[in-house]
């Protein structure tokens, strides 16, 4: 654990999160309004300082605002730590104290106190850990935005570990977006309003599916059954000891991605681990027609056969026909760069009914976008996920999508955007090149 985070992920431990709407809005704007203050101070000291102080003052200031937020996010937990994570897998965009502290929220959240874990237990499942497992760890190896996971032995020997959830957490959810809804009303009267409305709502449909763990389950084993044969490895789970809010799964050991990292290991190695986490996506995207939507660090283990171990499957949606045959369609018309049905897929991403709607603003940048998205596929070879030029050209092209803010767009689209965020992220940190066009290119064929 990072020593800038350990002492605040202890502390909020043993804090109940906060249900109301009222406490977790009163957090976090007690927050913010600290780093305001803090900001203003900075800004008042850089202005008689050298230029080396001046920097020294910016890293402290971007620091101290990082463990700020990451205090509140870990006290908040839900929704709101999940942003931290979304945050930390922009590491184009943030400065590097920021991200460093945000990744902490990946795999470090600070862990329930073992008397709540307990409580969840005898809800759950009627009986103590203790009652159930030969061996059980009261102290948590990993927590994240919904819940914590605990190593364990089954009475046959096996090691498993054991996903809780926290107390509490789905009401969290419907706070944060009853609360988010509010603020949104004061937008109400804008022309675009019922589209960010639809996305919220679809938000806390997704986040609400996640705190079921029965369904990360079902996901979960679909999963490894596709992987079955391959250098990917799903955990078994163990359907009698998992419950809406229990899961128990085969522990997987290895290292997370930032551990690998600290290895400093070579290109060779980077690069194998780059290609199977990218073949994990791709292959559950075609074979199952399946957005993974949460990837980041957290949810990987990197093992020391050179396998790699796939473990979290909470947040995902699935393509139905008609989204599947339009997804399909665009991604061919952006290949061979067909524009009447590339307008087409726009009009329908879009929510028009004709291609003469669409705002020719949105157009230009989306296709942009798309470009700079399908550039490792149209390289036809070996691509460097870290190249400084295409770095750079796509971190321009997010911060120009968040300066627009278009949102009349299908929500389904969040998740997908959310995934190849993700992608290129865990790509950059791994600093890897590979064959990705051959990799992505022969998934298409064989199951489109």
């Amino acid at each position: 654990m990072n020593e800038n985070t350990q002492f605040i992920l202890t502390t909020e431990q043993t804090k109940k999160i906060p249900v109301s709407s009222f406490m977790r809005m009163w957090s976090l704007g007690s927050s913010q309004a600290r780093i305001a203050a803090r900001y203003f101070a900075y800004a008042a000291q850089k202005q008689f300082v050298s230029k080396d102080r001046k920097k020294e003052l910016q890293n402290h200031f971007h620091l101290k605002s990082a463990l700020q937020l990451l205090g509140t996010m870990g006290y908040l937990r839900g929704a709101i730590m999940k942003m931290g994570q979304l945050l930390a897998n922009m590491p184009q965009l943030l400065p590097h104290e920021l991200v460093e502290v945000f990744e902490s929220l990946q795999f470090e959240a600070p862990p329930m106190h073992y008397s709540l874990i307990r409580e969840v237990f005898l809800d759950e499942l009627g009986k103590e850990p203790e009652e159930i497992f030969s061996r059980f760890d009261k102290r948590a190896f990993a927590a994240a935005s919904l819940g914590q996971v605990h190593r364990a032995r089954l009475r046959n020997g096996k090691e498993v570990a054991v996903k809780i959830q926290y107390p509490s957490i789905a009401e969290t959810i419907n706070a944060d977006m009853k609360a988010l809804s509010l603020l949104l009303q004061s937008m109400r009267f804008k022309k675009d309003f019922q589209y960010l409305h639809a996305h919220v709502q679809d938000a806390r449909n997704v986040f609400l599916k996640e705190v079921d763990y029965r369904s990360e389950a079902s996901f979960m084993e679909k999963n490894r059954k596709l992987f079955i044969g391959t250098q990917i490895v799903v955990p078994v789970h163990y359907p009698e000891l998992c419950t809406r809010r229990i899961l128990t799964m085969e522990y997987l050991p290895g290292k997370h991605v930032h551990n690998f990292l600290a290895q400093k290991p070579g290109i060779a190695k980077r690069n194998h681990f780059g290609e199977l986490i990218s073949y994990s996506l791709v292959h559950s995207w075609f074979s199952l027609r399946t957005v993974y939507a949460d990837l980041h660090p957290g949810n990987y283990v990197l093992m020391d056969d050179g396998r790699l171990g796939f473990i979290d499957f909470g947040c995902y949606r699935q393509f139905d026909e008609e989204r599947w045959k339009l997804q399909i369609d665009g991604e061919t018309a952006m290949f061979q760069d067909d524009q009447e049905k590339l307008m087409h897929f726009l009009t329908k991403l879009a929510m028009h009914s004709h291609p003469e709607a669409l705002d020719p603003e949105w157009v230009d940048l989306f296709l942009r976008q798309m470009k700079w998205i399908i550039a490792p596929i149209t390289a036809r070879g070996p691509f460097d996920f870290a190249g400084k030029e295409y770095v750079e050209h796509g971190a321009k092209l997010l911060r120009e999508s968040f300066r627009k803010g278009y949102t009349r767009l299908d929500p389904f689209y969040n998740w997908s955007n959310r995934t190849l965020l993700g992608h290129r992220a865990l790509m950059y940190r791994l600093k890897c090149s590979f064959d990705y066009s051959s990799l992505y290119l022969g998934e298409m064929q064989k199951y489109s």
